[in-house]
């Protein structure tokens, strides 16, 4: 089995097993969706630092799969479980990894097609004065930012320990939170203003967040395998294939 073979086998078993985690995380989707929806039709533009909030902090989130393993990674450690029983297997790396990158391609797509589709259709401001052209940029921009910061989790919930992973989530959503309010105390909304831009034809913005997309992809799958080779699985260090 080659590595395009085995990476979509790892990712199509993971995916069929949690069928049910993706129904919620497509009725999370919606909800975010109809939270959004609100904040557009929001004439003065008092709540736009909440649709950066949303953007920035929930779309990486929405790569995953609501499912027990997710609830509970911090007491069970469960990916670190999950991955030496994997490791019992004659299963290389790079099928692991570039399986695990595969899920949150997949995932994202359905998640955040659903999100932006419902989007243009429920808020008149967007399929009235935005193009469709402009708005599918803009919906690209954003699933390129929210997979190249998944790639970041990814490297952190299967590279570390349950709760090295979960302060590291508890971390980077502080961090966004207050670069949210600060945005919205300056009175500069990102997402407002981002969607302006592309109205108005820069599509190098999203160009640019593709470009960083593909370097994070390529350089994430490195690090992450080089990573998994070099940790615990259990109290013993065990030799991994590549």
């Amino acid at each position: 089995m080659n590595t395009r073979q085995g990476a979509w086998h790892i990712a199509k078993h993971e995916l069929s097993r949690d069928w049910i985690g993706i129904v919620f995380t497509v009725i999370f989707c919606l909800y975010l969706a109809f939270i959004t929806i609100a904040v557009y039709n929001d004439e003065e533009g008092i709540m736009s630092w909440l649709l950066d909030m949303i953007f920035l902090v929930s779309f990486p989130s929405l790569a995953f799969v609501m499912n027990k393993t997710t609830m509970r990674f911090w007491r069970e450690d469960t990916y670190t479980g999950k991955l030496a029983e994997w490791r019992t297997l004659p299963i290389p790396l790079s099928h692991l990894v570039i399986g695990r990158l595969l899920q949150l391609v997949m995932v994202l797509t359905l998640v955040l097609t659903i999100f932006f589709t419902t989007q243009y259709i429920m808020v008149e401001r967007l399929n009235e004065q935005i193009s469709i052209g402009a708005y599918i940029l803009f919906a690209l921009f954003w699933y390129f930012y929210a997979l190249s910061m998944a790639v970041a989790h990814v490297y952190f919930e299967i590279g570390h320990t349950g709760k090295a992973y979960a302060l590291f989530c508890y971390i980077n959503v502080a961090v966004f939170v207050l670069i949210s309010v600060a945005i919205g105390i300056a009175k500069a909304g990102l997402v407002q203003g981002l969607l302006d831009e592309l109205q108005k034809g820069h599509w190098w913005y999203t160009a640019v967040a593709f470009a960083v997309c593909a370097i994070t992809l390529y350089s994430g799958y490195t690090i992450i395998k080089r990573r998994l080779k070099q940790r615990h699985y259990t109290n013993k260090k065990i030799s991994i294939s590549s």
